[in-house]
């Protein structure tokens, strides 16, 4: 027999349709978030890894001239099956952040539950939002047990938690007698039902837990291989435990497919169809990529919808992009959508300030977030102004005051050659005045300068050019 009344299905369409609603009036906002993200840790990082990141709070967030990053993507937080070998990814006492001796020891790979805490008030203090990287698919490690819908046994028995919290059975994983399945499973791990049994309401107290200062602080979250579950799943955590944001990893680059993904969830996206197509380009070193693709909406999810696509470069899940990524970098941190910043590029592997003159990669990454969060308030109102040529493509982002005047972006993908030609800008900010390329890079050997001034009239026309391999950001001179 089933188990009691208590575990049958804890929700109908009525409430989730209330949530829909909920979520509409409280976390619509979230999705049209301003500003420049970045993913705090990468696979495989030495551990304790939260002091390392405490420790590069003040930095992240005055990269250059009193701006920096506004979220920090933080690893997941509960202790895993694997113990302190493990990234996260294999979930088993959720309310275990490093308090308990379990599984190994006390503390996770990346530290003691003190340790989480100090980091996330540290950034917090900074204005610096602290993101948590949530699993709600799978959950692993559970001693066996009998199994009443099977008739076997599985290792679905949680009951020895040391938390005493998230104590679930069978019942609370597929199959079960009210579903036998879901969207997915992953890496033939325990696949939680949200249909019925406890974790439905669990996650949802979890959440708010995590959000608690007491226990951690975080206020927003990304949530981990959403094509697995069911989309209001993730609808339904966020109306309960109202973040500030929200993103969800389904991996896909059909931008149609995460459209319906972000209108049924109500969370933003990674835009891996971009990932993919700055990869095509970036990775063509003869430059035989196609620079307009990143203004199609069907190969760029920011391009068909700027407030819910998150944009990246690189993760800790995938990391193809392995030539002129700094051509990308000047994509996603100038372009429209909300960028997100990989910590190896950014402190590994010297993409924060390139290598200057004549070498590495021009002025790095400091210099492209300097010019979005200065020049377009973090969020560009992006014009485009060529796309019909295949190596380089020019756009602007609108200005606001004669302080934030805007900038104007040229990505050149030819290998040898400069490129560059007269664009008539409509910005006022920007007539009569001389531009400076603030942010620039070029990979080829001997072309990695800055471009020279221009002078752009009182009709706004103006030349700007990129080196080969390359990007120029133009702005009024002087500041």
């Amino acid at each position: 027999m089933f188990p009691s009344t208590s575990k049958t299905p804890v929700h109908t369409g009525r409430v989730r349709r209330a949530a829909g609603l909920l979520v509409l009036l409280l976390c619509s906002a979230s999705t049209l978030f301003a500003g420049v993200m970045m993913q705090g840790f990468y696979w495989n990082v030495p551990g304790p890894w939260y002091p390392t990141m405490q420790n590069q709070a003040t930095n992240l967030s005055n990269i250059v001239g009193g701006y920096g990053i506004n979220r920090i993507w933080f690893p997941v937080p509960q202790k895993s099956a694997s113990g302190g070998y493990s990234m996260g990814y294999d979930p088993y006492d959720y309310y275990d952040l490093g308090a308990y001796s379990q599984n190994g020891g006390p503390g996770t790979h990346f530290g003691t539950q003190a340790q989480l805490k100090s980091c996330i008030a540290t950034y917090k203090k900074l204005g610096i939002s602290c993101m948590a990287d949530i699993v709600l698919n799978h959950r692993t490690g559970g001693a066996s047990e009998a199994n009443t819908y099977t008739g076997g046994s599985t290792y679905t028995d949680f009951s020895g938690v040391q938390s005493g919290m998230c104590k679930w059975h069978w019942y609370d994983f597929h199959p079960n007698q009210y579903e036998t399945s879901d969207e997915g499973t992953f890496g033939g791990y325990p696949d939680i039902t949200y249909n019925s049994g406890d974790a439905y309401n669990d996650m949802k107290a979890w959440l708010n837990w995590l959000k608690n200062t007491n226990n951690a602080g975080f206020d927003s979250w990304r949530f981990d291989y959403v094509k697995g579950y069911h989309s209001w799943v993730v609808h339904d955590m966020i109306a309960a435990s109202s973040p500030s944001y929200s993103v969800g990893e389904y991996w896909d680059a059909n931008t149609t497919t995460l459209d319906t993904w972000t209108s049924a969830s109500s969370a933003g996206a990674f835009d891996f169809a971009l990932y993919y197509t700055l990869g095509n380009i970036c990775n063509a070193t003869d430059g035989s990529g196609y620079m307009p693709d990143v203004f199609d909406v069907t190969k760029c999810y920011a391009a068909k919808d700027a407030a819910h696509a998150v944009t990246f470069v690189a993760n800790h899940d995938t990391d193809a992009i392995i030539t002129d990524k700094m051509m990308a970098y000047a994509f996603i941190l100038t372009y429209q959508g909300y960028p997100c910043v990989f910590w190896k590029d950014y402190f590994d592997n010297n993409l924060a300030t390139g290598g200057g003159n004549g070498s590495g990669w021009g002025n790095g990454i400091n210099k492209l977030i300097w010019m979005r969060e200065k020049f377009a308030n973090g969020g560009p109102n992006i014009h485009i102004l060529k796309s019909d040529d295949s190596q380089y493509i020019i756009y602007e982002a609108y200005g606001t005051s004669a302080s934030q005047p805007g900038y104007i972006v040229i990505i050149n993908d030819d290998a040898s050659q400069w490129k560059g030609t007269t664009i008539t800008t409509s910005n006022g900010y920007l007539k009569n005045k001389t531009l400076k390329a603030y942010a620039w890079s070029s990979t080829i050997s001997g072309q990695n300068t800055a471009p020279n001034n221009q002078a752009c009239d009182g009709s706004g026309n103006v030349q700007v050019w990129a080196a080969p391999r390359g990007y120029a950001v133009y702005t009024v001179n002087g500041f």
